[in-house]
């Protein structure tokens, strides 16, 4: 379900008296302004797109557009524009827009909680993708991380949706990235604006699903084009550790199976690269390869090499929820009453657990977690440790990293939320942080009291920096590491 917005085009007369004429109704206003012709505006009026930008960003209640490049009629083509581009800008509820260029905004929440909601989301951004990216990583194995985080960790805002009481923010990034909670704008845009910042080029694209209105992403790589509809590839209700591949990058014939939009405004999308994805249910990444249940084939275990090569079925057993640590695959077996059972990854040594029906299995540490459905608790049971693979440098537990710029810098700068050190899962350790006396160029990280924990990765990161002449830092920096 996606929010329709609304702008009012008024004509300033003579005589300084303002006469409102309403534009269409919500729905129509939307739907009448085309992409193709917000884009045309966007072109034609590039001051008055960064002028409105920065006034929505800022959460400023006054704005303006420029008269010499639009007219205040083709001015609210231009703020969709905006609002399609720029998954930052939340809150956004409508717009007054006057002849001489004025345009009064109106949000769905408060200044200051327009302020600290967009601080707090560009802050999670960077902890999301400095625990999902990894430096080796290719566009599509980002976009697919990108995917899987936002619909493990996103649940579908479906009670009040059903109640018609769905909050502001869940129309937001916000919504989805930190409460968690959202509809189909919040996982878009969420999409949209994690794969902005790794410039990975995608758009928001609006039309239907079912007949409703809908939101979901072009995503272009190698390129070619794909859909991808995260919304409808999570499970509802929520199920923990669960997500489907049914819509990640799609054509657009399969698409439009369910789903419709202006065709005419957007490229076809006709790879099948990825189509080998469809058929996954659960599945899990090891080793180069993805284990799956098959939906083809009635849930059936099945792996294929990560570049959709050699797909085999490893047992000829219903398995649709499993988890895999070391050489073990434990899984939910359906073809004997749902019970607990093991076996190797090859398929060989299938050993049953307990009688127990069990679903929703994950693997966290050396721990298997499951559902017992018979009494609807949460288990937990210690599995095979599970080696850990380093990532980035090797180094000792003592390590200090001297991290160099090419010109100096301000120590001011110099701060916790702009350089820090997590594990890979995503929580900060406390390292101690300086300015190099003798360059400063440099900035001095020096370990936790006591030294990293050994076998171990870390994320370094750097963002923010200022040079000594109030320029900052563009780019953010992650450099892993593994503690032997």
């Amino acid at each position: 379900m996606k929010k329709f917005i609304m702008f009012t085009a008024s004509v300033l007369l003579s005589f300084s008296i303002f006469t409102v004429t309403p534009h269409a109704s919500a729905s129509t206003a939307i739907n009448n302004i085309s992409t193709a012709t917000a884009q045309t505006q966007t072109k034609k009026a590039p001051k008055s797109y960064q002028m409105i930008l920065e006034a929505l960003l800022n959460g400023q209640e006054k704005g303006r557009f420029d008269v010499t490049e639009v007219s205040y009629k083709e001015a609210g083509k231009v703020i969709q524009q905006v609002l399609r581009e720029n998954p930052e800008v939340m809150y956004y509820n409508g717009a007054n827009l006057w002849s001489d260029g004025r345009i009064e905004f109106t949000y769905s929440a408060s200044l200051s909680t327009v302020k600290a909601n967009q601080k707090q989301l560009q802050s999670e951004v960077e902890k999301v993708l400095q625990a999902i990216i990894k430096p080796t990583y290719t566009d599509f194995e980002k976009v697919k991380a990108i995917h899987d985080y936002i619909a493990l960790n996103t649940a579908y805002d479906y009670e009040n949706y059903q109640q018609g009481k769905i909050s502001a923010d869940s129309y937001t990034a916000y919504g989805s990235l930190i409460k968690g909670i959202a509809v189909c704008d919040g996982y878009t845009k969420a999409a949209q604006l994690l794969m902005n910042r790794l410039g990975i080029e995608n758009e928001y694209v609006e039309g239907y699903g079912n007949g409703e209105a809908h939101s979901w992403n072009l995503v272009k790589l190698d390129g070619q084009n794909y859909f991808m509809d995260i919304t409808w590839d999570d499970p509802v209700p929520d199920t923990k550790g669960d997500v489907r591949y049914s819509y990640f990058l799609v054509t657009s014939k399969r698409l439009k199976q369910d789903h419709s939009w202006v065709e005419s405004e957007w490229p076809v999308a006709s790879s099948t690269k990825y189509a080998f994805f469809h058929d996954f249910s659960k599945s899990v990444e090891t080793d180069g390869y993805y284990y799956f249940s098959n939906e083809a084939d009635h849930g059936k275990l099945y792996r294929i090499a990560k570049d959709g090569t050699g797909k085999q079925k490893v047992n000829d057993v219903h398995a649709p929820y499993f988890a895999i640590a070391g050489d073990w695959i434990y899984f939910s077996n359906y073809s004997n009453g749902g019970y607990l059972f093991k076996m190797k990854i090859d398929g060989s040594n299938l050993t049953k657990l307990n009688d127990r029906h069990v679903t929703a299995l994950s693997i966290e540490g050396n721990s298997l977690h499951y559902k017992d459905e018979t009494t609807s608790k949460f288990m937990e049971m210690t599995v095979e440790a599970v080696p850990i693979k380093p990532s980035g440098d090797i180094v000792a537990s003592s390590k200090t990293w001297t991290v160099t710029f090419n010109t100096a810098i301000d120590p001011m700068s110099i701060l916790p939320e702009n350089v820090f050190v997590t594990k890979e899962a995503g929580k900060r350790i406390s390292v101690r942080l300086s300015s190099d006396p003798k360059n400063p160029r440099n900035i001095i990280v020096q370990p936790p009291s006591g030294g990293y924990e050994k076998n171990t990765n870390y994320v370094l990161t750097i963002q923010h920096i200022k040079s000594a002449t109030n320029r900052v830092q563009q780019q953010v920096k992650h450099h892993h590491f593994f503690v032997q």
